[in-house]
């Protein structure tokens, strides 16, 4: 069983941000889709529309170790000083703002796997990167 620091290595493609606007901004509503890649030597990469954006290095440690308190995940970007809760739960990740916003990002793992040209590692995100140019 993997640990849950190796299980947020990879990379992960966003699906929704919900807040306390109660719309969801998704792929389909901002026109962009997104990814993070996070790797073995603490950087993580953030593409939108399949073109590098930024770049950080990244800490993991846990929080709460106190009598009965609840273990968090906590994830600290060097150079942006921000900090997120994150979970990950099979192929989903959950990333949540500790700034006091009301943001859960949620991402979910692309599977590795021979590359088409658009650098997805599934056919049928293809389409998805066709029909928005």
């Amino acid at each position: 069983m993997p640990t849950l620091e190796q299980g947020l290595l990879g990379r992960w493609e966003w699906q929704q941000t919900a807040t306390s606007n109660k719309i969801a901004l998704t792929p389909a509503n901002t026109g962009h889709h997104m990814a993070v890649h996070f790797d073995q030597r603490g950087r993580a990469r953030f593409y939108q529309d399949d073109k590098l954006v930024s770049a950080a290095a990244f800490t993991l440690r846990r929080d709460g170790m106190g009598f009965h308190e609840p273990v968090r995940h906590i994830i600290t970007y060097r150079g942006y000083q921000v900090t997120q809760y994150y979970s990950v739960i099979g192929n989903q990740l959950q990333l949540q703002d500790t700034d006091g916003r009301v943001a859960t990002h949620s991402y979910i793992r692309v599977v590795s796997g021979p590359k088409n040209t658009l650098g997805s590692a599934d056919p049928s995100l293809r389409l998805l990167h066709a029909s928005n140019p």
